[in-house]
């Protein structure tokens, strides 16, 4: 598909909040007219969000100006979104996904819907596609299960916390992660994490036909597409530097990704899957 724009056509953000289960969740849509699709951006967690914030925003922007309705929004507890951060867990999270999806589902017109997660957020998007929700699934860099997610952003700050302290101060990754088996709350990166989401981290996996893009199309009849983002990614992946990341051209991810979003509603329209390429 060839987009064509038009500068009285150019699409809309519209902050809102969005109540949901007695909290708010940030959200802005990138509002177009007569749009192709729909895609959910379950985006990256914690402090991870606020890292990749540009790029994310600028990606939900380069699918917009392609007639592909967005909207990105924060977890509860993280962001701009209301209620505590410790107090959630990740079916907090998963009914978040659920609800803004069914959300978009039930705008006119009817169009595919594409759910779109980075890192734990694939995670996320992944467990509602294979639930049944939305027409096609697109995750970058997804995790194996949660812990795997929380695990890379200890990592982390683990090696920003090192810069800062010297000789007897610094402490290990493991050194970190027995203090928050062993106590109830750690610290990280401006968040604070309980023991009880560290533990259940390790079972909240993603399901099994999703570990494989070529399983997975043929389990779900859906399109699918797995991407593992590389260090050059960065910082929508782990890596980089910031201020150079920030300003980071992505036009080589976002075209081909955009592509394959565009030729999965093609396919989705006439109920079949298409494979990742």
């Amino acid at each position: 598909m060839q987009a064509e724009l038009h500068l009285d056509k150019m699409p809309v953000e519209q902050p809102a909040y969005f109540k949901a289960f007695g909290a708010y969740l940030y959200t802005v849509l990138h509002r177009v007219e007569d749009p192709v699709a729909r895609v959910l951006l379950v985006g990256p967690f914690a402090s991870e969000r606020h890292r990749s914030y540009l790029p994310w925003v600028r990606w939900a922007r380069y699918l917009a100006a392609r007639r592909i309705e967005v909207l990105r929004y924060d977890y509860r507890g993280i962001g701009e979104s209301s209620e505590a951060f410790e107090e959630m867990t990740f079916t907090d999270w998963s009914q978040d996904v659920a609800l803004l999806a069914g959300w978009l589902e039930s705008q006119s017109p009817r169009v595919p819907l594409v759910l779109h997660g980075l890192e734990l957020g694939a995670l996320l998007a992944g467990r509602a596609f294979h639930h049944g929700t939305g027409d096609a699934l697109l995750l970058w860099s997804p995790p194996a299960n949660a812990n795997q997610a929380l695990r890379s952003i200890l990592v982390r700050w683990v090696g920003m916390v090192q810069m800062l302290r010297g000789g007897d101060e610094r402490k290990s990754a493991g050194d970190y992660i027995s203090q928050l088996e062993r106590e109830s709350w750690l610290e990280v990166d401006g968040y604070s994490w309980s023991s009880r989401l560290w533990q259940d981290s390790f079972h909240f996996a993603m399901p099994a036909a999703l570990c494989k893009e070529d399983t997975a199309c043929g389990r779900y009849d859906r399109p699918v597409r797995l991407v593992q983002l590389g260090k050059e990614a960065a910082p929508l992946a782990k890596g980089g530097s910031a201020g150079y990341d920030e300003a980071r051209d992505f036009t080589w991810l976002f075209g081909p990704n955009a592509e394959w979003i565009e030729d999965a509603l093609v396919l989705c329209l006439k109920g079949k899957n298409v494979p990742g390429n």
